[in-house]
């Protein structure tokens, strides 16, 4: 979880009401900024900003710029058809919504709430647009609504200039979290997993209009209008579902290993990915019992007692098999006679936090001499354990006679 304030930008018709009011129950309520609206954020001393540790609300993106603090974005998106519904029905709804008196008085029906030109600028890819509509906060502090209402008329008119697809899509990679109305109940496991908040249990519906057109009633000329001026939206709400579907696949993933790991029958295996310098050290051994004089070219067992300090299990598998082996080196010089010695598979599997005793088999040199024979443990195709730095072996001094 990121420790910047939190801002949920929240754009309009995107099931953002039921998020609200999860996110708040997770926040003291003084932590929280009362501004969902600009008219409103501006209205608050300035201040009095820095104290909020959570924003909410149509409040575009580049807050961070007018408080002059980084915060960790999150936001939602809804399919571009489904959300024109909504905003449809919500115009219809509220007597203070824009264009409500002329859809309501001349009963436009939804073709033509979409089609009409000289209106309908707020519904242009309206998604994509409050992400990449940069707007000048010091500027719309001084007149909310006719400077803002002049530059998302702007940015509307370039329709769907790619370019704005390519912002937008940028800015949602850099929110902490981004969810789908259409996905609310894994939006929500999603949100809480990624913030860290108490889990929601049940799924919560709030600003649901009653009123609302059904998708299957559409008419194929409705649907056709849509789709012209939710373009950019379209493509931007299919991207974010595959953006979606894989941080719910990793968040999925991660708690899957880590009730594995919680196991203590389920300490992972050494065996099935390359062992760290960290790792490898936490492995100890001596030499129990061993001949101290031993024929040139003859062979015997050395007990070796084997001490397993990490939180894996070894053993002898594939694909990275752990073995017990060892070199044998001039005892006055300390030079290497013989590197690469006869390989000795674990018995059986060392558990985390185990120490259990192995024959390990040794071949003597061909030479007579002084020698120290070094037993270690290697791991094949990976790495030999008395390496700098884990420096994991024991040395037994031998005559060869």
């Amino acid at each position: 979880m990121s420790d910047l304030p939190l801002y949920y930008l929240h754009i309009p018709k995107t099931a953002g009401t039921s998020l609200i009011s999860f996110l708040d129950s997770q926040f003291d309520s003084s932590e929280i900024c009362p501004a969902q609206l600009l008219p409103s954020l501006f209205a608050l001393p300035r201040q009095d900003l820095s104290k909020y540790a959570f924003f909410r609300g149509h409040l575009w993106h580049g807050l961070n710029t007018y408080l002059k603090r980084d915060l960790a974005y999150i936001t939602m998106l809804r399919d571009p058809v489904q959300r024109t519904i909504s905003w449809y029905s919500h115009v219809r709804r509220e007597p203070g919504a824009y264009r409500h008196d002329q859809v309501v008085n001349e009963n436009w029906s939804l073709l033509e709430f979409v089609s009409d030109e000289a209106t309908n600028w707020d519904m242009i890819n309206a998604q994509t647009l409050f992400l990449a509509v940069d707007l000048d906060y010091e500027k719309l502090a001084k007149d909310p609504v006719d400077y803002g209402q002049a530059v998302v008329r702007e940015y509307a008119s370039r329709k769907n200039d790619r370019e704005l697809l390519n912002v937008a899509k940028a800015r949602l990679e850099q929110c902490l979290f981004v969810g789908l109305a259409e996905r609310m109940s894994e939006s929500l496991q999603l949100l809480s997993h990624t913030l860290g908040f108490y889990p929601v249990i049940e799924e919560r519906k709030l600003n649901v209009s009653s009123n609302r057109v059904p998708a299957e009633a559409l008419s194929a000329e409705a649907l056709e209008a849509i789709h012209r001026v939710t373009e950019l939206d379209r493509e931007l709400y299919d991207w974010a579902a595959k953006v979606f579907e894989r941080r719910y696949a990793a968040m999925v993933d991660s708690l899957l290993m880590s009730q594995w790991k919680a196991n203590p029958r389920h300490a992972p295996a050494a065996w099935t990915a390359p062992l760290g310098t960290e790792e490898r050290g936490q492995i100890a051994m001596t030499v129990v019992s061993a001949p101290r004089l031993a024929p040139p070219g003859s062979a015997f067992h050395a007990n070796v007692a084997l001490a397993n300090r990490s939180h894996f299990r070894l053993a002898s598998q594939a694909p990275y098999p752990l073995n017990l082996s060892y070199h044998w080196l001039d005892a006055q010089t300390g030079g290497i006679v013989v590197f690469d010695g006869e390989r000795t598979a674990l018995s059986e599997t060392l558990s985390a936090g185990d120490c259990k005793h192995y024959a390990v088999r040794v071949v003597t040199p061909e030479h007579a001499g002084k020698y120290t024979l070094r037993i270690t443990m290697v791991q094949e195709g990976v790495a030999w354990f008395d390496d700098e730095p884990s420096r994991v072996c024991t040395d037994y001094p031998i005559e060869i006679a």
